[in-house]
């Protein structure tokens, strides 16, 4: 290590890294920010004015850079590739953006890179952060619900809600996907997360609403190695920000929300369980609130408030972890690799009107579906 705290560049100088990125680093303990490149060095320039490190519109000069250990890349999806690459080759561990790649080539060659210089590549599936999706885990690894035969989860966003500075999600070409890709993604992983394995996907993925002709309406449904079921949802054009995630298990039931709260995902962690008050774990006996002081838990519903934390923070502090101490990633490439041939599989399956299976073959085709 070049010093007690790690230092990082970034590859990209969009709205992601100003709004969480940056600022992450900046209040971090254990890294710092030395470098930033953009291939628009006044935008590059703005974030280190801000957040500190020295701007370049050159990517291997900020490569470069004396004592840098590591790299955060954040740019349009299709140049994901271009700068995971070349940091690998310079020996520089690595947070890439999800999605890894546009498709799940691309995907591949990314972790084999990394895989054979040694160094790090953690996936930016920062929903794995939240302090109730950590709790939802170790539940669910516990046998808490029981065997988890189903499970749906909902992911709405207007595409005029993020602050982007571009729109470049809507340019197939380099976004590789729009809705799929940028939103439902993130549930992708969740579920896998959660449940394990993928083992097959059929997908309804249309046009409705945008002035670009993208997905904006996604509908998947999902098998699972362990032989679940499950759907994913999501769309770009309705006006609330559209969360939820539910598993059902033979022993109970979970609720997670974790980017708002609504009439409809009111708790950022609700469990049901039919368990008797002796046999809940401690998280759950502390946050139920009976009827009366003297009374204890009948079943039912459990709502779990857990502090609010930036998952950016611990996602940060998590690669650093992981550099430090050189254990692998908490999300690994092969995990984006997985997602990403989710997404493909999906392309396929509207392609053939039929179920494809997961995952996928090295030589399975790559075709975004036309929406005009």
């Amino acid at each position: 290590m070049s010093s007690p705290k790690i230092k990082i560049g970034l590859i990209g100088a969009g709205a992601i890294m100003r709004l969480s990125h940056a600022p992450t680093i900046k209040a971090s303990a254990c890294a710092e920010l030395a470098a930033v490149f953009d291939t628009d060095l006044k935008r590059a320039e703005a974030i280190t004015a801000d957040f500190g490190g020295k701007a370049h519109d050159h990517l291997e000069r900020m490569l470069d850079t004396p004592g840098l250990d590591a790299v955060i890349v954040a740019t349009p999806n299709r140049f994901h590739e271009d700068g995971v690459m070349a940091a690998a080759k310079r020996g520089r561990h690595v947070l890439c953006e999800k999605p890894l790649a546009v498709d799940a080539a691309a995907a591949r060659r990314m972790v084999k890179a990394c895989e054979e210089a040694k160094v790090i590549l953690q996936v930016g599936f920062n929903q794995r952060f939240w302090a109730q999706v950590e709790i939802a885990k170790q539940l669910i690894d516990a046998g808490f619900i029981g065997k988890i035969h189903q499970m749906r989860s909902i992911y709405s966003e207007k595409s005029t809600a993020y602050p982007a500075s571009t729109r470049y999600r809507y340019d197939l070409a380099q976004s590789g996907g729009a809705t799929i890709i940028d939103l439902t993604i993130h549930r992708i992983d969740l579920a896998r997360h959660l449940i394990g394995d993928f083992s097959g996907v059929f997908a309804e993925l249309v046009h409705s609403e945008l002035p670009e002709r993208v997905d904006d309406n996604v509908f998947l449904l999902t098998r699972f190695a362990s032989g679940a079921r499950g759907s994913l949802a999501g769309n770009r054009y309705s006006p609330n920000i559209g969360d939820g995630t539910d598993l059902y298990g033979t022993e109970g039931t979970i609720h997670i929300a974790s980017e708002t709260a609504s009439p409809f995902a009111s708790a950022p962690l609700a469990v049901y369980t039919e368990r008797a008050a002796a046999d809940l774990p401690d998280v759950l006996r502390e946050a139920h609130y009976p009827d009366a002081w003297w009374k204890g838990f009948e079943g039912g519903w459990i709502t779990v408030k857990p502090p609010r934390r930036s998952p950016y923070r611990a996602q940060l502090e998590a690669f650093c972890d992981s550099i430090k101490e050189g254990k692998p990633a908490r999300i690994t490439g092969l995990d984006g690799l997985r997602a990403q041939e989710f997404v493909q599989g999906a392309y396929l399956s509207m392609r053939s009107g039929k179920w494809t299976d997961l995952p996928l073959g090295e030589d399975a085709p790559f075709t975004i579906p036309d929406y005009t």
